[in-house]
């Protein structure tokens, strides 16, 4: 399965620039909303150990929000399945002066770290691309199994109460019939996640929803292209305004229905 996932993952990573996915609007909240969950939910000291468990933002800089998240000396180890995806961020990382040395090619369900090694993991809509649901427990599993007692995990997935959120045939036929990028997986409800998490000894101390706009993702993306071409450019300060106006929902009590992902802050229980 490993070996799959990579070779999916690199496939896309090589077409992703040539399909005209990167969106500069959408990409610009996204940096935006994560900068401000991270800084809202924990304090990252030079001393911290940090996991991101995926590399593809930091490969495709429109979309990255790491190097501007954390501290330039950080000691951050970055993982990705996919070759290409890693080699493309240290790419992008070095040409920040980021150091990069940490970066990884590995599955996030068998990392190659020691138990309780790491302070904090930022895992940002990485586990909901397991076509399982036992796959995405695993990855839980072993984010636990690595992270120190009373570190954070900070995880976003695909948010299953969100009203445009289809049965799962239905993304299995948008895949299909190519209305999707990259491989959609399985996800979690929050309850299930909450309950996840508890057994494998993580206490979920924040929750929330993020990033409010409908799916499916490629539906999104092409919108953001056709009125930025029909435009000339001329409509991207009132696509920034509506998108911002959409993120204001993270403050109502709808949020669970828009937004587009689940996000949690765990803290990995001491041993008693």
């Amino acid at each position: 399965m490993p070996d799959k996932e990579a070779k999916h993952w690199g496939g896309v990573a090589r077409g992703w620039s040539d399909k005209g996915y990167a969106n500069e609007l959408l990409g610009e909240q996204k940096r935006k909303t994560y900068i401000d969950l991270i800084t809202r939910w924990t304090r990252i000291t030079p001393r911290q150990k940090i996991l991101k468990t995926d590399l593809f933002a930091e490969a495709f800089s429109v979309e990255q929000f790491l190097f501007d998240a954390i501290p330039a000396k950080s000691a951050v180890i970055g993982i990705d399945v996919a070759f290409e995806i890693v080699a493309a961020a240290k790419s992008q990382a070095q040409n920040r002066g980021m150091d990069a040395g940490g970066y990884l090619c590995c599955d996030v369900k068998k990392l190659p770290l020691r138990d309780s090694s790491i302070d904090l993991i930022i895992s940002d809509s990485t586990l909901d691309h397991f076509p399982t649901e036992a796959e995405i427990i695993t990855a839980l599993k072993e984010l636990g199994r690595v992270l120190t007692d009373g570190g954070t995990l900070i995880l976003t997935i695909d948010n299953k109460s969100n009203l445009t959120y289809p049965p799962y045939f239905i993304i299995r036929l948008w895949m299909k019939l190519g209305l999707s990028p990259y491989l959609i997986g399985r996800t979690l409800s929050l309850p299930r996640l909450r309950r996840a998490l508890a057994e494998i000894g993580l206490n979920v101390e924040e929750n929330t929803a993020i990033l409010h706009y409908p799916h499916p993702d490629g539906l999104v993306r092409w919108l953001e292209r056709s009125l930025r071409y029909l435009s000339r450019g001329r409509l991207d300060n009132a696509i920034r305004k509506g998108l911002a106006c959409l993120n204001r929902l993270e403050g109502s009590k709808i949020k669970y229905l828009t937004g587009r992902y689940v996000a949690i802050k765990a803290v990995k229980r001491g041993a008693s």
